[in-house]
C-alpha cells in the first residue's frame, strides 16, 4: 500500500494538538506527519513529544491556512497527502482505508470522509456542493433549513439527503480532512494563497474537478471535528469569510453573481 503525508496547520489550538498529531502517528500508512506553526502564542508546539515520524516547521508570522498548508506540503514526500484540521481526530484504521478507495481509479484525486461533532451528529459542512449564486443564497438566508421538506430549497450544505452507503462521487467535502494524490495537488498549483480564510477549500475542490478529476466522499469513515466556537462569532473572522467567499465569486463564477454576492455582504 502506498503511503501518506499527513500535514497539519497549527495556531494557537492547545493540547488538543497533541492527540491528533499522536492519533496520525499511530498510522502504518503515514509515513510523516508535518506540522507548520503560524507563529502560535499557546507554546502548544513545545507539547509535541518528538517522534522519527514527526517534522516542525515555524512561521515567523500567520500567512494564512493555505499559505502554510502549501508550505508544509513543499516537504512532504509521499504518494498522498492528508491535510487535517489540528481540531480533527480520525478514528485508527480510517487512513488506510481511504488511501485504499483512493488509488482504485487514475481519476479519483480527492477523498473525505463523514465529519461529526462531539455528540457525534453528522457536522454541517460535512456532505456539501459548489456554491452558486442560488445556492448560496438559500445557505446563507436560511432557506436551505426547509430542504427536508423540499430539494429545491437546498443550498450548499446537502445534510437533508439521506446518506448514501457506499463511496460515491461528490463535488465538494469537508475542508477539515482532505486527502489528495501529491501528483495532482502538484498540477492544480496547490491552494490558492490569496484567500484570507475560508473558501481555499472549495476553490481546490472546483479546480481539481475542472481539470477532470473526481472527488470522493466514503460514508463509512468518519472523523470528529471539534470546531471552535470562539471563531463562529468572532466578527473578524466573519470578515475574512465574506472576503474569501467574494473571491471564490469572482473567480469562478459570473460577474453578476459576484456582484451580487458583495452586496449582499455589504447588507448582512
Amino acid at each position: 500500500m502506498k503511503s501518506c503525508s499527513v500535514i497539519i496547520v497549527n495556531y494557537n489550538t492547545g493540547t488538543l494538538l497533541v492527540e491528533v498529531v499522536n492519533s496520525v502517528l499511530a498510522e502504518p500508512q503515514v509515513s510523516e506527519v508535518i506540522v507548520v506553526d503560524n507563529n502560535s502564542q499557546d507554546h502548544s508546539m513545545a507539547l509535541l513529544a518528538e517522534h522519527k515520524k514527526l517534522k516542525k516547521y515555524y512561521r515567523k508570522d500567520n500567512p494564512g491556512f493555505a499559505s502554510s498548508c502549501n508550505y508544509g506540503a513543499q516537504f512532504a514526500q509521499a504518494d498522498s497527502l492528508l491535510f487535517l484540521n489540528p481540531d480533527c481526530i480520525i478514528k485508527q484504521g480510517s487512513i488506510g482505508i481511504l488511501l485504499t478507495e483512493l488509488q482504485k481509479e487514475a481519476q479519483s484525486a480527492i477523498i473525505g470522509c463523514m465529519i461529526t461533532n462531539a455528540d457525534g451528529s453528522e457536522q454541517r459542512a460535512a456532505r456539501r456542493r459548489l456554491p452558486t449564486f442560488l445556492r448560496a443564497v438559500k445557505t446563507f438566508t436560511g432557506l436551505e433549513k426547509l430542504a427536508k421538506y423540499c430539494h429545491c430549497f437546498a443550498g450548499v450544505n446537502l445534510n437533508h439527503r439521506p446518506l448514501k452507503e457506499h463511496v460515491h462521487k461528490v463535488e465538494a467535502i469537508s475542508g477539515a480532512l482532505i486527502m489528495i494524490k501529491a501528483k495532482v495537488f502538484k498540477n492544480i498549483a496547490g491552494f490558492d494563497e490569496a484567500y484570507p480564510l475560508h473558501f481555499e477549500d472549495l476553490d481546490l475542490f472546483k479546480r481539481t474537478l475542472d481539470a477532470g478529476y473526481a472527488i470522493l466522499l466514503h460514508p463509512g469513515v468518519s472523523a470528529l471535528h471539534h470546531q471552535g466556537i470562539s471563531s463562529q462569532t468572532n466578527p473578524k473572522v466573519a470578515e475574512l469569510k465574506q472576503l474569501g467567499m467574494q473571491r471564490y465569486f469572482n473567480r469562478h463564477c459570473s460577474t453578476f453573481a459576484y456582484l451580487m454576492i458583495v452586496l449582499l455582504n455589504k447588507l448582512r
